[in-house]
């Protein structure tokens, strides 16, 4: 039985100094990302406690939200059409990295010009397959599309799309 999409997901910043937490997702959607996950059910900061743990081996004492954003991106799942993403940041997390075999290529700290370097190939690939971005979303679900289904982005991609939405609206990038 397929799994069902609640359209409810849940993201967590992970900083080291001026450093931010970014995986590299195994499979859809592709790209570079933070730890993130669907809510399946559970209230917003429960999945964000899942979720860390589960993408990237942390526990955190303490979360913070900072964001909630409605997006119109599509997901894998039946019914995932759009999400509303609740943002948290992980105040005090402990633990080592550890990535989900299942989920996760890799991770790496990044600093503000890596994640501007991850955006920036996002923005040139939508360019060259000529979908335009505004911060309202428009073009979300057709560069969530093509990046799934492009396999040279697969081998080399940027930031994962949903993520130049919510970075933008957190002023991350």
């Amino acid at each position: 039985m397929p799994k069902i999409c609640d359209n409810k997901s849940v993201g967590i910043l992970v900083w080291k100094g001026n450093e931010l937490l970014v995986i590299k997702r195994k499979k859809y959607n592709y790209g570079f990302a933070i730890p993130a996950g669907h809510q399946d059910g559970d209230d917003p900061e429960t999945a964000a406690r899942k979720e860390l743990g589960e993408e990237v081996g942390l526990s955190t004492q303490e979360l913070e939200e900072k964001l909630w954003l409605g997006l119109p991106n599509p997901c894998k799942r039946e019914g995932g059409s759009q999400h509303d993403w609740t943002i948290f940041e992980a105040k005090r997390w402990t633990g080592e990295v550890k990535t989900s075999e299942d989920e996760t290529e890799g991770y790496f700290w990044a600093d503000r010009k890596k994640i501007i370097a991850l955006a920036e190939r996002l923005e040139r690939f939508a360019k060259a397959k000529g979908i335009s971005l505004s911060p309202d979303g428009h073009g979300l679900p057709q560069l969530v599309e093509a990046t799934n289904t492009d396999p040279a982005w697969q081998k080399d991609p940027g930031l994962e799309p949903p993520m130049w939405f919510l970075f933008r609206k957190l002023r991350i990038i």
